[in-house]
């Protein structure tokens, strides 16, 4: 018998690429944005901590969150300019997708993110919601020997309210990571 193996719950193990849904702020997102890369989607989520120390030597007596945020990334590998327009955060694309138009605009779109992955296990789904996001720099087109590659990433904002207009708490404002059974 082996040792030092863990408990195991299989249900729990998870593995593949999520598709990522991106649209105006406001709504639920529904149209998503293509092929990805094979790193997929990641989300990071942080808080950046405050500890407190007293005495001689200094030992922490207590940490409190003074900043938290949530970021997705993605590599697009679609020739896809309404998608660049957002990565850009502002833009204008022709109806047909063939062009982009940028510069000069200082306002930065805001829009909506929903990352869904169905997992190994049936009828589970994992769903994050980020509320209202902005572009978080920019687009670098790769034209190398592989596929064409496109990294975009958005930086979520505080919303007070849900797609469906639902008041969310002052502690739930960034994103909902949400695990669909």
């Amino acid at each position: 018998m082996p040792y030092n193996v863990p408990t195991i719950t299989t249900n729990d193990i998870s593995f593949g690429p999520a598709v990522l849904y991106l649209g105006p702020s406001g709504a639920t997102p529904t149209v998503d944005v293509g092929a990805i890369g094979e790193d997929g989607v990641s989300l990071e989520m942080t808080a950046e901590k405050k500890v407190i120390t007293q005495g001689n030597p200094k030992l922490n007596v207590y940490t409190f969150t003074q900043a938290q945020s949530v970021m997705a990334k993605f590599t697009s590998i679609e020739w896809d300019f309404m998608n660049m327009g957002r990565a850009l955060g502002s833009g204008a694309t022709h109806s047909s997708g063939v062009e982009l138009r940028w510069g000069g605009d200082p306002l930065v779109e805001e829009l909506a993110l929903h990352v869904q992955h169905f997992m190994a296990v049936t009828g589970n789904t994992m769903n994050v919601y980020i509320w209202k996001a902005c572009s978080e720099s920019g687009v670098s087109p790769t034209f190398g020997a592989d596929e064409h590659s496109f990294e975009y990433g958005f930086q979520a904002m505080r919303e007070n309210v849900d797609w469906g207009g639902t008041a969310l708490p002052e502690t739930e404002q960034l994103l909902k990571f949400y695990r669909e059974v």
